[in-house]
């Protein structure tokens, strides 16, 4: 087990999923952007980047809000029902390069591993069948907690269930929402620039360029 910054042996890492095992998010993207165009309302890129990690319901709120519309309750459980329909009807699954071979190396070497995401869990399972079946002890979607990232909930059920010491365990993140959720659960998170520049991961313990280069830190050094 490998000693981070005198935080203790790591013996657990907590994953996010989208950006970080999977490359989900420009389907998430091209999703919201079309159901949310159809009650008037249009979102760049980056804003859907900035709220990666959050359940769909609190992605929808928070948006609504930053463009100070109102829309019934009604509305809103349409288009985010649009969304998903939209998403699954697009929804490819493909791995980030690098994320399968560590997951399954820290699998072999025993390490606890965990998922964390605010997607729902009839996506994950899309994801851990591409050879992933086995390698989560622990699995955190949406439907789980009653708060999302950047609540600190849903890593503290992870924790929790995977019954481990917080400074024995990592989280890899690559959103601003999901950082902030790891921190504030009080662990040590490192981040990723998968969809964003380091000025927006700045909050992380440590950043990495890429997977690869997480995994060389992790493993071969």
């Amino acid at each position: 087990m490998k000693n981070i910054k005198g935080t203790g042996f790591l013996n657990s890492v907590i994953f996010d999923m989208d950006g970080v095992i999977v490359d989900g998010m420009p389907y998430h993207i091209e999703s919201w952007k079309k159901a949310l165009s159809t009650v008037g309302i249009s979102v760049t890129d980056l804003e859907i980047y900035l709220m990666e990690g959050m359940t769909g319901e609190e992605t929808i709120k928070e948006l609504i809000n930053k463009k100070k519309k109102s829309l019934s309750d009604v509305s809103i459980r349409s288009v985010l029902k649009l969304k998903r329909k939209i998403f699954n009807d697009i929804f490819t699954v493909k791995l980030m390069k690098g994320s399968k071979e560590l997951l399954l190396e820290l699998h072999r070497l025993d390490y606890l591993l965990a998922l964390v995401t605010g997607t729902r869990l009839e996506v994950v399972k899309k994801v851990l069948q591409m050879g992933l079946d086995n390698v989560f002890k622990i699995v955190i979607t949406g439907e789980m907690v009653s708060n999302g990232k950047p609540n600190p909930e849903p890593y503290l059920k992870a924790v929790n269930e995977l019954g481990v010491n917080k400074k024995d365990c990592l989280v890899v993140e690559n959103a601003p929402a999901g950082i902030a959720s790891a921190k504030n659960a009080g662990l040590t998170c490192f981040a990723v620039q998968t969809s964003l520049p380091g000025e927006y991961l700045k909050d992380a313990d440590k950043i990495f360029q890429s997977i690869d280069e997480l995994s060389a830190f992790l493993i071969k050094s």
